[in-house]
């Protein structure tokens, strides 16, 4: 097995979905032909050294530059649908990500999925990434936190980009699709001083003009993207033993606003009159919650601050130097990091095309101590436009000594540093004098349609819930700093059986602090202190693998592993109603698995079995059902304990007797089920706040995906590839109520590939031929559309109004367009 080589594995992965989990093909019949193509063994660094991913003793699902192209996986939602145990869906179009791996699901938190390019952890999203200048992608699943560190407690996603070579070589290509979708991809390589320094550079443009943005839509820019991003490495070898490699990189976004949608208040059918009873007195919705086009508002409600429709601006700066030194039998590895993001938004967040209804937060109520006659209402301002102006940055350092890898036993120590400041600040220009006189006339309607409730005039309702200004919230400075020192031991008890042991500690600090808007100054806490809190969380985390190679072509390995995700603070928001912190999540988890190959190669078989004890699971809470009446907002909690079991199956056919056919599939199914804990909304709902027996949200209990290629000789020159793949997702739920959710999912892609030579080729594709509609994802919120049935006066439906409180809350579900089939061509050539 430790020869095993990709030869079947590259005719396996062409157009699959499955690509690699960690496979093992076994030896070749013929060791020759094995040495000779031994250039193919795809290498991971998933245990932070170079290993062929065929003798990984963990789950790795690994994807070189070849495979993303002949897949056509243009982005990482394309990546998560090939790889069994990864969900990554994209209900925020390109906003922020929310990566999934074995279950270990959040909603508006952080993910317990951490991102490395390069060696260097990368906060700031991914969903723009340029793919043509990755080399190989490896999505590791399970805890990795023993040796990459902080927040990676469920998995991480570890990113190669494209390296220097001491030849000269590159590529080109360009793909037009519906929808005015064009992109244009390039890279380049090759010596500047050969055998001592060496370039790579790659550069993209991107540009969709998106199905949603139809003609009469109130915001002109649904759906829209647009990208560019160019980045290079320089790779220095001053020395026989020193190896120096310098990559900078730089990318900008411009997209439109994300689709999305409002199933509302009208259709709950939970604790509404009529309705299904659960024993609560909070309205919901249980089923799947359909979609329809999405029209999130425009002008007044968006300004033109960021363009006409609002959107996202972003951008990106990626910095990172790698040495390795050769001391003698020794390695000594540093890498040094620097990222930036400037990051600008401003959102419809309900989806809703007219969002300026008034929120009721108490029904009305006598008021004769204001003056006799009064009546007292607490009504707020919400137009739930989302805005941000925000700077994060990033350093990082990490250092580690290996020792020889060809001895029985060997050993690695490192430390680690993180530091990652981000200022949070509202974006100025969406502040608009139009849209606070919307916001004016919306509440000023509401006291004169309660006033004809009641049937009194208009000047005895009086609005104790403090006017209706909206303006621009205090900026928050973020601070996290994390410090480590790692090691590893690994001995092998035979020539089969090897052991490891890997250990972690970390220690991190969070500084939050929260500035007026107008002075400057800090502003203060409930008891009168300067908001200027901090917080410290201390986490071991070892892990432990023992794997047998049984034969050649058989390993069997079984491991058990504890991660952490830090704790945190909720911003000003929380402190202000009291749920200003939250503590750290840990997870031991334990993994049993096989990677075999049969038939000489020619059937691939691997399958891995797990167990998740989580505890102090974080999750978000609605303010509102934990009594802070006055507010939309939600924290990040500890709810409980959760167990989650697992398993993952891969399986690739290369059948020698039907040269140029390859058939395969993956398949993952993920039970989760909280074992302990309470929830606030829970308890609105049914009447109860216990958990037990819940699964936990977004997570799909079956996950799969089958393909199929057929590559043909035409002549000397031309050849044919024939290519179908399909992937199935069931039904997500969108809270941890498990009543609402997406339903179940299933898209087929199909791609035909001309080839003239090794050089040229033109593929012609079809993307979602299913034509599925079902939502990318579901997320609860707030429905402020005045009239929908939620504010009752005196019999009278209130017009421009809506209910906040818990009891009878005006709730709907934000849903997020899925793109429909589309077809496209692409042109590529590689020299």
């Amino acid at each position: 097995m430790k020869k095993v080589i990709r030869g079947a594995l590259l005719a396996a992965t062409v157009m699959t979905p499955g690509a690699l989990l960690a496979q093992d093909t076994g030896a070749t019949a013929d060791e020759a032909n094995a040495e000779e193509r031994n250039d193919n063994v795809i290498i991971v660094t998933a245990r932070k050294t170079e290993e062929s991913i065929q003798d990984v003793p963990i789950a790795v699902s690994a994807f070189t530059s070849e495979d993303l192209f002949e897949q056509g996986i243009r982005d990482i939602e394309d990546l998560s649908r090939r790889t069994p145990g990864f969900v990554f869906d994209t209900p925020f179009g390109r906003q922020f990500d929310r990566p999934i791996i074995r279950g270990q699901a959040n909603i508006l938190g952080d993910s317990g999925v951490s991102v490395f390019i390069d060696n260097v952890n990368v906060t700031q999203s991914i969903r723009s990434l340029n793919f043509g200048d990755i080399d190989t992608i490896e999505i590791i699943k399970g805890p990795q936190s023993a040796l990459f560190g902080r927040n990676t407690y469920s998995g991480a996603i570890n990113i190669t980009t494209r390296q220097p070579t001491n030849d000269f070589g590159g590529e080109l290509s360009v793909e037009v699709g519906e929808d005015n979708l064009y992109e244009v991809l390039g890279n380049i390589r090759g010596p500047i001083i050969e055998d001592k320094l060496f370039f790579s550079l790659s550069a993209r443009y991107y540009d969709f003009q998106s199905e949603f943005d139809r003609p009469g839509n109130l915001n002109p820019s649904v759906g829209n993207e647009s990208s560019f991003s160019i980045g290079g490495t320089l790779e220095f070898r001053p020395t026989p033993g020193w190896t120096s490699k310098l990559r900078i990189a730089y990318n900008e976004d411009d997209d439109g606003h994300f689709p999305i949608g409002l199933f509302g208040f009208p259709n709950l059918n939970v604790n509404v009159p009529g309705g299904i009873d659960l024993g609560g007195n909070q309205p919901f919705f249980q089923g799947v919650v359909p979609t329809s086009a999405p029209n999130p508002s425009g002008s007044p409600q968006i300004s033109n601050t960021l363009g006409e429709g609002g959107g996202l601006e972003r951008e990106e700066f990626f910095l990172s130097l790698n040495n390795e030194f050769e001391l003698g039998e020794y390695t000594l590895v540093t890498t040094l990091g620097y990222t930036r993001e400037e990051f600008r938004d401003e959102l419809d967040s309900d989806g809703q095309p007219t969002s300026f209804g008034t929120a009721s937060v108490a029904n009305p109520f006598p008021a004769p101590f204001i003056f006799p006659g009064a009546t007292g209402v607490v009504l707020l301002p919400f137009d739930f436009t989302t805005t941000d102006d925000d700077l994060q940055t990033t350093y990082v350092a990490e250092v580690r000594l290996d020792s020889p890898q060809d001895r029985p036993f060997r050993w690695r120590v490192g430390g680690y540093y993180f530091r990652n400041n981000e200022r949070d600040e509202s974006l100025l220009g969406a502040f608009t004098p139009e849209r606070q006189a919307a916001i004016d006339a919306s509440g000023q309607a509401t006291i004169q349609q309660i006033a004809a409730a009641l049937g009194v005039p208009s000047f005895t309702i009086i609005n104790l819930g403090g006017g209706f200004a909206n303006g621009p919230a205090d900026p928050e400075e973020l601070t996290v700093e994390n410090f480590s020192v790692f090691g590893s031991v690994a001995y092998d008890l035979s020539d089969r059986l090897t052991a490891t042991a890997e250990l972690r500690w970390a220690d991190e600090t969070q500084r939050l602090r929260v500035f007026d808007f107008n002075t400057g100054a800090l502003t203060t806490l409930a008891d009168g202190s300067a908001f200027d809190v901090e917080a410290s969380f201390d986490a071991i985390t070892p892990r432990f693998i023992i794997d047998y190679e049984a034969t050649p072509d058989n390993l069997i390995y079984a491991s058990a592993a504890r991660g952490t995700k830090p704790g945190g603070f909720n911003g000003a928001q929380g402190f202000e109603f009291g749920f200003g912190t939250f503590e750290e999540e840990s997870v031991w988890q334990f993994e049993l698995g096989s990677k075999n190959a049969f038939a000489n190669g020619d059937l691939i078989f691997n399958v891995a079995a797990f167990y998740s004890a989580l505890q102090d699971y974080q999750l978000t809470e609605n303010l509102a059902a934990l009594g802070a009446t006055s507010t939309t907002g939600s924290v990040t909690a500890n709810l409980g304990d959760v167990d989650v079991y697992g398993v993952e199956i891969d399986a690739i056919w290369t059948p020698a007797a039907l040269p140029g056919v390859t058939l395969g599939g993956n398949y993952a199914w993920t039970d989760t089920e909280f074992t302990s804990g309470t929830e606030a909304t829970q308890g609105a709902v049914f009447g109860d706040p216990d958990l037990t027996g819940q699964s936990l949200p977004r997570q799909a209990r079956h996950q799969a995906s089958f393909y199929a290629d057929y590559e043909a000789e035409l002549s000397d020159d031309f050849a044919a590839v024939f290519s179908v793949n399909g992937n199935y997702l069931s039904s997500r739920f969108a809270q941890v109520q498990n009543l609402a959710e997406t339903g179940e999912a299933f898209e087929l892609d199909a791609r035909v590939t001309f080839k003239y030579g090794d050089n040229l080729s033109l593929t012609v594709y079809g993307r979602n031929l299913t034509n599925e509609d079902a939502p990318l994802g579901v997320l609860r919120f707030i429905d402020p559309t005045g009239g929908n049935g939620s504010f009752v006066v005196n019999g009278t439906n209130i017009a421009n109004g809506f209910t906040l409180s818990s009891a009878g809350q005006s709730r709907g579900f934000q849903f997020n367009n899925r793109l429909s089939r589309r077809f496209g061509a692409i042109v590529r050539l590689q020299f």
